[in-house]
């Protein structure tokens, strides 16, 4: 049995998800070019972001940075509850998220009765208000958290695991050469291993071919420079497309719209 509680607008998400009893699963690798917040409430499970992995615990707050690949694996059946936020600081109006260091990606907030209200106030304003109002308080809200995270930084950050460290290499190669790329073949020269492998690798430890990985990451890319001002048929060149027929079709494929439509 599961119970969502869903809100959603132009780039911005609520979700609280509480599931009875979720089986085992790994929820699709994915990236976005907005945050993710998500607070871990129940259940039995590992996030993943992109080469780091971390076993989730009761009160774990995770953040996620755009561009970034990351995905929940569920470890063992068992009752899961979350919360979920999508949001464009600029666009909404949250401030306080620069504040948190880089290096932070999961902290844990169990017994902070301040940050605990936070989400208790989410559900609360999302059953009283209209969408609009909801977005400005949802907002406030994320600011208010961001702002105390920074002001009374006692919740402890948490190490991450890491995965294989040839994942770890070849993330770094993809990310640090990734729209000048000519191929997989690349990649794996680099790391002195079989493209064949790679591609296992890629598939066991992310759940995701390296193909797709570049491609979402340049799309990401590509929609965030378009949106800046800059041309389709340039951005198509730069962020490593061989031809612009290519580039629209996996855009319209990801995005569900043009690049004319940013």
């Amino acid at each position: 049995m599961m119970n969502d509680y869903i809100w959603t607008t132009d780039k911005m998400f609520f979700k609280h998800e509480i599931s009875e009893d979720l089986p085992c699963d790994t929820y699709s690798m994915h990236t976005h070019n907005t945050y993710e917040l998500i607070y871990f409430l129940d259940g039995d499970a590992t996030h993943v972001i992109e080469d780091r992995k971390y076993k989730l615990k009761k009160g774990d707050l995770i953040l996620i940075r755009p561009f970034q690949y990351h995905f929940i694996q569920i470890d063992a059946p068992a009752r899961y509850e979350r919360y979920d936020i999508l949001f464009d600081p600029e666009k909404h109006h949250v401030e306080g998220i620069d504040r948190i260091p880089d290096h932070t990606e999961v902290i844990n907030i169990a017994g902070n009765g301040i940050l605990e209200e936070v989400f208790r106030k989410c559900d609360l304003y999302r059953s009283h208000s209209d969408g609009e109002t909801f977005e400005r308080l949802l907002s406030h809200l994320l600011s208010e958290l961001f702002y105390h995270i920074a002001l009374f930084p006692a919740p402890v950050a948490k190490e991450a695991a890491t995965l294989s460290p040839l994942i770890s290499k070849a993330l770094k190669y993809t990310n640090e050469n990734l729209c000048t790329l000519t191929g997989i073949e690349e990649i794996a020269n680099h790391l002195f291993v079989s493209e064949s492998y790679l591609f296992r690798l890629f598939q066991k430890e992310l759940h995701q071919t390296p193909k797709k990985y570049i491609t979402e990451k340049r799309l990401l890319l590509a929609q965030k420079m378009i949106a800046s001002g800059e041309k389709a048929t340039a951005v198509c060149e730069r962020c490593g497309f061989g031809d612009y027929t290519t580039f629209y079709r996996n855009y319209l494929a990801f995005f569900g719209c043009a690049p004319s439509e940013v």
